[in-house]
């Protein structure tokens, strides 16, 4: 009998990209989660570095700026002025520190790399020192960030100005189009405005059906094959395909809401509005009102409901219903090591800090007020349990130290960002089977997300991955 031998990692994949973006002023690294994107831009930029006096502007999530840390020091150790610009400091230090690093090159004539986050770049003050710089690169990790085409989006408009200036452009992702090909077109803006020009109008024209009846509504996307050959004009992808990892099992547990919890969901859906009656020590049967005053809100309390609660017309939250929650204190129970657990809402997180007050658990949190992570951007060896808010941990951050993923609720994630949030464990470092848990609550506008999800991703894959080149 023929012994398979075991597949075996290597790292080719990562030559192949260094010599691609080395050759390209401009590339856009579509690169798998855990695939090195990170690594293949270091040394991209230590090549730029050797040729000259040369200033790198990297924009990142918050929750990236300490894996830009990580790797800087792993990677090229003294070879730059690594200056990092703490999404914890105000704007006005961050200009300080910026300006004081540009000054300093210009005296050494060291190659040069700041770091900053896309929330704050773009203010007033770190974006006077920025823009008063010619920067010879500018690289925009998880460019996706910068998807949006709106005459507010900062972070977009910015990073397109301030790149526009600068000799070459690249932007990391492992989520290309998280929704649909709309999301493109800001991004390819930011690399290369040659491509398909600076207007969103007339992009929209070209590859859009637009509903005659909902503003801003797509109908259909079309010209996908001309969309597919301009994309990888100066798109770079590498597929999950050169990873090895561990197995990964998914098991998706149904919950069913309680007679009562249902009914009030019921209630919410027909009428837009629903009582709840509460009772408090002080103030026994008192009565809550919940209010959907359109239908945006209605699906925004329809979701809650599905965990278990509801905003009031006060802003209070009400517990109307505690299946789930029963759920994930069962598994938390049995898991015995370290864990992670996903929500979308706040009051997911305070359900899981809650569920580890009452086991004794050691609780941190990854979310828009904590960060409680490493200076590495990896899970501390002093919690038991991470409560994770979707869309903070969906990008740049390493878990890999729990092999353990509850979803708790994924709320209205796009396909690619809840790809990225599932690979912050199930990637290279991790050395153990992963096993994923999603909580469904069956009959509910869960089941409607999960569904719009996969339709969504089966659009993007088709754009980007399902195309031959022969076909053009």
């Amino acid at each position: 009998m023929s012994v398979v031998e075991p597949k075996v990692q290597t790292w080719s994949h990562q030559l192949a990209a260094i010599e691609y973006l080395n050759s390209k002023p401009h590339v856009l690294l579509d690169c798998i989660m855990g695939c090195g994107k990170t690594y293949i831009t270091i040394q991209n930029l230590r090549l730029v570095g050797t040729q000259g006096t040369k200033r790198t502007l990297i924009l990142c999530p918050s929750a990236v700026l300490g894996v830009w840390r990580r790797e800087t020091e792993k990677h090229a150790p003294g070879e730059f002025d690594t200056i990092i610009l703490d999404g914890k400091e105000n704007s006005n230090k961050k200009a300080e520190k910026a300006a004081d690093a540009i000054r300093l090159q210009r005296a050494n004539l060291r190659p040069l790399i700041i770091v900053v986050n896309y929330e704050s770049f773009w203010r007033d003050a770190i974006w006077k020192v920025l823009n008063s710089v010619q920067w010879e690169k500018v690289v925009c990790d998880e460019i996706h960030r910068i998807k949006s085409h709106a005459v507010n989006a900062k972070a977009s408009k910015h990073a397109w100005q301030i790149g526009r200036r600068a000799g070459s452009r690249t932007g990391l992702t492992g989520t290309f189009l998280p929704n649909d090909p709309g999301d493109g077109f800001a991004q390819y803006r930011f690399l290369d405005e040659g491509i398909f020009g600076k207007y969103w109008t007339r992009y929209r024209n070209r590859y859009a059906i637009m509903n005659q009846y909902i503003p801003q509504k797509v109908d259909k996307w079309i010209e996908l094959e001309e969309l597919h050959r301009k994309f990888n004009l100066i798109r770079h992808y590498i597929s999950s395909d050169v990873l090895v990892l561990p197995d990964r099992q998914d098991i998706q547990i149904d919950v069913k809401l309680s007679p009562a919890g249902m009914k009030i969901y019921k209630e919410m859906r027909k009428e837009s509005i629903v009582q709840i009656r509460k009772v408090i020590e002080d103030r026994p049967d008192e009565v809550r009102t919940a209010v959907a005053s359109n239908g945006a809100v209605q699906f925004l309390r329809l979701l809650q409901l599905a965990q278990g609660f509801v905003n009031d017309d006060t802003k209070t939250i009400v517990t109307v219903d505690s299946e789930k929650r029963k759920v994930l204190m069962d598994l938390l129970i049995d898991c015995g090591e370290p864990v992670c657990v996903y929500g979308w809402f706040k009051e997911d997180l305070a359900i899981v800090s809650e569920c580890c007050r009452i086991l004794g658990l050691r609780y941190g949190e990854i979310s828009g007020a904590r960060k409680d992570l490493t200076p590495h951007a990896t899970m501390p060896d002093n919690i038991d349990v991470m409560g994770i808010q979707a869309k903070s941990g969906s990008a740049g951050i390493d878990l890999t130290r729990s092999r353990i993923g509850i979803e708790l609720n994924s709320g209205m994630l796009s396909p690619g960002d809840y790809d990225q949030m599932r690979a912050r464990q199930h990637r290279p470092g991790q050395t153990k089977n992963v096993v994923w848990y999603r909580l469904v609550s069956v009959g509910t506008v869960e089941t409607k997300l999960i569904d719009s999800r996969g339709k969504k991703r089966d659009l993007v894959d088709v754009l980007l991955n399902e195309m031959e080149e022969e076909v053009f």
